[in-house]
């Protein structure tokens, strides 16, 4: 393997202590979101979604009773009748509108969101936290999404991806290392831009410097 040109790793480094900051445990505390307040985020996204997903269960029951498409008082020892035009339809639709608010709903929800300004779900704003890339900015779209479908393996591993949140250096979940992001307390995100615009300053610099010696070379 090859050797990294010093140059890069010079840049490395000088982002790694600047931006990222050292290893200094209180530090990478009061940056970082611990298990329990992103546990406590997830909770109340939880009862979200369960909320607004009870409210449409019960409005496609409720249609279903006023149209008769729903009958639950039929008994299958009566002779049997194809079903109604109607009745496909609803069975349809509603079978569609189940899969995406299983489906496809949780997954904008959390793409969506974390995507945006606020750079977190209702929860994580409730709580104080936010998600960003490694370079401690704000996720795109396909980053955010695949980080959400990266949340089935935590699940699959009987959630102790979710709960590698709590021991990791930088209290990443495994979906956020497969993801490469972090969710960090948001009253950081002040401290962590100046340090971002030192660590642009001193690469500005460590550049020019290079150029000199370049150049006298």
């Amino acid at each position: 393997m090859m050797n990294e040109h010093p140059a890069t790793s010079a840049a490395n480094q000088i982002y790694e202590q600047t931006v990222r900051g050292n290893n200094n445990a209180q530090e990478q505390k009061e940056i970082h979101a611990g298990f329990w307040k992103r546990f406590l985020a997830t909770c109340i996204d939880g009862i979200i979604y369960f909320i607004i997903f009870f409210i449409i269960v019960r409005v496609i029951s409720l249609i279903g009773n006023l149209t008769g498409y729903m009958d639950t008082s039929y008994s299958y020892a009566e002779s049997y009748s194809p079903p109604s035009t109607g009745q496909v339809i609803f069975v349809i639709a509603s079978s569609l509108i189940t899969f995406f608010m299983r489906m496809i709903f949780p997954w904008l929800y959390f793409s969506l969101f974390e995507k945006s300004k606020y750079q977190a779900t209702i929860g994580k704003m409730a709580v104080g936290i936010v998600v960003v890339d490694q370079q401690y900015r704000p996720l795109r779209f396909g980053k955010a999404t695949g980080r959400y479908w990266s949340k089935w393996l935590s699940g699959l591993t009987l959630c102790i991806g979710y709960m590698m949140a709590g021991w990791t250096g930088r209290k990443q979940g495994l979906h956020d290392i497969i993801a490469s992001t972090y969710v960090v307390n948001k009253r950081a995100l002040p401290q962590l831009q100046q340090q971002k615009l030192k660590y642009e300053q001193q690469l500005k610099e460590f550049n020019a410097h290079q150029a000199v010696k370049h150049t006298l070379l």
